[in-house]
């Protein structure tokens, strides 16, 4: 009897340490929740004014939450810019609290969040020699602060789109580092960690994975880029010059469009119709990091992706959602949109009381016909 106890015992270690092993030491209970997921831009990010309470206690709506229910979300990504929260190094009390409400809302809907330090290069961090002792402390006050508290609700990704493209091993020291002060603190905190280069498929695919468990890896895809992010104002006078870009790409199909756009960047648009962008080649740009994190045994998720609506041609851009739907579909790897409250993917309003979201996103990916 006591042999088939210890050998009972001993598959039920074994078992326990393969699940282990499968999630990379991330919890089963917060793990199970990264299935779908949006980003939530502007409650926290990209706000006019860092002391608007009213803004940040109402920004959303029950009727989000019920659209929320109804795309299925599981896990959130709330962004959260360094204005709002981090004075020099120290978290603002104020806003933390106001945070911390937000995340009550979340939990109350079954729903995991991605606490997102969303950096867009106000922290300087990879300027040369620069101070970033300051962002290691932020983020053993903010461990100290959520320790014991939603551990299957709530991760920690402690930097929205590194670049250090000239200084990488600068960010992957600045990484690990930052990981272990959090686990010194917080022994049991699942943390999001990612590569340089604003986080994309080909850094991310050449990182090494860090020696701590209890992480997941996040990479951003808006390949082709002169798809995505066509009209775009802020990436570029080639990218703003660029409309009507078709997705798939061809030659033929960019061939009566060269004329149409200034002769600069004219070799640009001949390029991208050779290179014959389309499904099988988006299926590849996910199955990269997939491949990835198969081989080193750790969850992967794909932390931003979209398409800029206004100049893209909206059966170019069904195209391209549905592509990218079966892509994570065929890897099984989840995502979040970029973003449910912005351009580029379901781009919520408010029009006369009622809440509205882009129609092409919801049926392309979201399988969801509007009305």
């Amino acid at each position: 009897m006591i042999y088939r106890y210890i050998i009972s015992l001993a598959l039920t270690i074994a078992a326990a340490l393969a699940a282990a092993q499968d999630t990379g030491g991330v919890p089963r209970a917060l793990l199970s929740k990264f299935k779908t997921g949006v980003n939530v831009t502007r409650w926290f990010c990209y706000v006019g004014d860092t002391n608007d309470e009213n803004h940040f206690r109402t920004y959303l709506t029950g009727q989000d939450f019920a659209e929320f229910k109804r795309l299925n979300v599981t896990f959130v990504r709330l962004c959260i810019s360094p204005e709002v929260v981090y004075d020099d190094g120290v978290p603002n009390a104020k806003n933390l609290t106001l945070i911390d409400a937000a995340l009550d809302r979340f939990e109350k809907a079954g729903i995991a969040v991605l606490w997102d330090l969303h950096d867009n290069g106000q922290l300087k961090l990879d300027e040369p020699d620069h101070d970033n002792l300051g962002f290691v402390k932020f983020w053993e006050a903010i461990a100290r602060h959520y320790k014991g508290k939603r551990e299957s609700e709530v991760a920690f990704e402690l930097l929205n789109e590194p670049q250090f493209n000239k200084n990488p091993e600068v960010w992957y020291a600045l990484q690990e580092q930052t990981v272990k002060a959090v686990r010194a603190i917080d022994s049991r905190r699942t943390i999001m960690v990612a590569s340089t280069s604003w986080n994309g498929v080909d850094t991310f695919v050449k990182m090494a994975p860090l020696p701590e468990s209890n992480l997941v890896y996040s990479f951003h895809c808006y390949d082709p880029f002169f798809f995505t992010h066509q009209g775009a104002t802020w990436a570029g006078d080639q990218q703003k010059a660029f409309r009507d870009v078709p997705f798939p790409s061809s030659p033929e199909a960019v061939a009566s469009m060269i004329d149409q756009i200034p002769s600069q960047y004219q070799g640009t648009l001949k390029w991208y119709g050779e290179q014959r962008f389309d499904a099988r080649y988006l299926l590849g740009r996910i199955a990269g990091p997939a491949e990835w994190g198969r081989e080193h045994h750790v969850p992967v998720v794909l932390g931003e992706f979209g398409a800029y609506p206004p100049v893209s041609p909206v059966v170019s851009r069904t195209h391209w959602f549905e592509a990218m739907r079966a892509a994570l579909d065929a890897e099984h790897i989840p995502s979040a949109i970029w973003g449910y409250d912005d351009a580029l993917g379901l781009g919520r309003q408010m029009k006369d009381g009622r809440l509205q979201l882009d129609p092409v996103t919801l049926k392309a990916f979201f399988g969801i016909s509007e009305g």
